[in-house]
């Protein structure tokens, strides 16, 4: 689960939005792209959460926040194995490529947490690493013999999983999981983003076949003091029917 804290001009209520429900805009960022994908790339896009999907129906509480443990907040050690099951699923629906393309997901993920950590202390950040690098390891094996059976170059998977991080990056941005001024690009050509004057996020350069996007994101709001009492509240709050739509516009600029 992430939370709109970031979101520009923002409604009174912080609204809370599932990791599957995110991972639908960015597959609906890589749909309407400035050439067609290949349809399994943007299916990939759409699905590559596909590991939160049980995490969402019963998330743990967090006391010190009031809400829904935030994805972030989760280790390596507790999130490796989740990612895992991910791939599984992904394989098990929709073949080798989505799986690919998921479980390489969950290795920029780790390289970035190593980068960031690598020389860190504490036990739980030992754990982490070692579940980063267990991972890391076994899914590269994967990663290479699904490759090979499909016929997919090196360089045409790295692309198509650019491709796919730059819509996470940019559905969280819109979600209001990540500040505007979080860096953006694509195959490391920086990309502009900025907040138009009413309201709609402006694109530079535009790498899209429409000059306007929409997007509609279904969210919880969360109680107007941004905060859940406990773990009972929680369950009650996720167990409330009520739901708003967060309406966000790209716009080229």
């Amino acid at each position: 689960m992430l939370f709109s804290d970031h979101a520009p001009a923002r409604a009174d209520r912080i609204l809370a939005i599932s990791q599957p429900e995110h991972a639908l805009v960015s597959g609906q960022i890589l749909a309407a792209w400035g050439h067609p994908l290949d349809e399994r790339v943007v299916l990939a896009a759409g699905q590559h959460d596909v590991a939160w999907l049980d995490w969402e129906v019963a998330p743990t509480f967090d006391a010190e926040t009031g809400r829904p443990r935030e994805f972030r907040s989760i280790g390596v050690a507790e999130h490796a194995p989740m990612w895992e099951r991910g791939v599984d699923r992904a394989l098990a629906a929709w073949g080798r490529r989505v799986a690919l393309l998921v479980s390489r997901h969950g290795s920029t993920i780790y390289r970035r947490f190593n980068d960031r950590h690598r020389s860190a202390a504490g036990p739980g950040l030992v754990a982490d690493e070692r579940a980063a690098e267990d991972y890391l390891a076994r899914h590269q094996q994967r990663q290479d013999e699904w490759m090979m059976a499909l016929g997919l170059a090196a360089a045409e998977v790295a692309h198509d999983a650019e491709l796919i991080a730059f819509a996470d990056t940019l559905s969280l941005i819109l979600c209001g999981a990540l500040p505007v001024s979080v860096p953006l690009d694509i195959a490391h050509h920086p990309i502009t983003l900025s907040v138009e004057a009413d309201g709609s996020f402006g694109l530079d350069p535009w790498p899209f076949s429409a000059n306007r996007l929409s997007f509609e994101i279904e969210a919880r709001p969360l109680p107007e003091a941004g905060r859940i009492s406990d773990a009972e509240a929680m369950h009650d709050w996720l167990a409330d029917p009520a739901r708003t739509t967060l309406r966000r516009d790209l716009v080229r600029q």
